[in-house]
């Protein structure tokens, strides 16, 4: 009986030192309050707050009241001396607000083109690539982002557009350069063709001539 008696009061003390509720602006934090959660988010367009704690008669409760919001970010201890609660108290906050939609960075494996997010127009000299390895970071991971014109590059100006959300467009231009072989080989292949050119000229111009040979000595000994 005596230890039935003891655990009761024990149960007593504990509900009188029990937070039961807490509220700001009357309206409930988030998650809804239990006694065994302890950190909580609230979310007003507000400058000002009150924070109401539901507690026992004759309980004293430190975090309990009006206050002033600082910062975008206000932080909140409510305590009783024994159990302590956190309430993260976000000022301004907008429940259509979405995160500004912007590509962080863009990178060309193996070249610099030093990115910019203000800047929309880049250029690189490239050789024997089919293709370049793009990588890029956002600021919203569920943007969309579309990269066109990447592969079969050919010897002049190639163009590359990197477009987010369908309207966000960098250019990249693509100037490819033949290798010094390849200079060597079309040199040959021009010289080789000129040569070649030389020589039909030649037999056009003695075929020319022979007609004309065998027509004057028509005209002038047998006509």
């Amino acid at each position: 009986m005596k230890k039935i008696l003891i655990l009761l009061g024990l149960l007593f003390i504990v509900r009188v030192n029990a937070i039961e509720d807490i509220k700001i602006d009357n309206n409930k934090v988030i998650p809804s309050f239990n006694k065994n959660i302890k950190i909580y988010n609230y979310y007003t367009e507000n400058d000002n707050i009150n924070i109401e704690v539901k507690k026992n008669k004759n309980e004293t409760i430190s975090g309990d009241g009006n206050y002033h919001l600082d910062k975008m970010q206000n932080d909140f201890i409510i305590t009783n001396g024994k159990e302590k609660y956190t309430v993260h108290v976000f000022k301004k906050y907008d429940k259509n607000y979405k995160e500004e939609s912007y590509i962080k960075n863009i990178t060309v494996e193996g070249y610099n083109i030093d990115f910019d997010r203000n800047k929309h127009n880049y250029e690189i000299t490239i050789q024997d690539e089919n293709n370049l390895n793009i990588d890029y970071e956002l600021s919203n991971l569920d943007d969309k982002l579309e990269i066109i014109g990447n592969g079969n590059f050919n010897k002049t100006d190639n163009v590359i557009k990197i477009i987010l959300n369908n309207k966000d467009e960098y250019t990249i231009h693509v100037l490819k350069t033949q290798n010094v072989s390849s200079l060597v080989k079309d040199e040959i292949e021009y010289k080789e063709l000129s040569s070649t050119k030389k020589e039909i000229v030649k037999i056009i111009i003695i075929t020319i001539s022979c007609i004309f040979v065998f027509m004057f000595y028509y005209l002038l000994f047998i006509y």
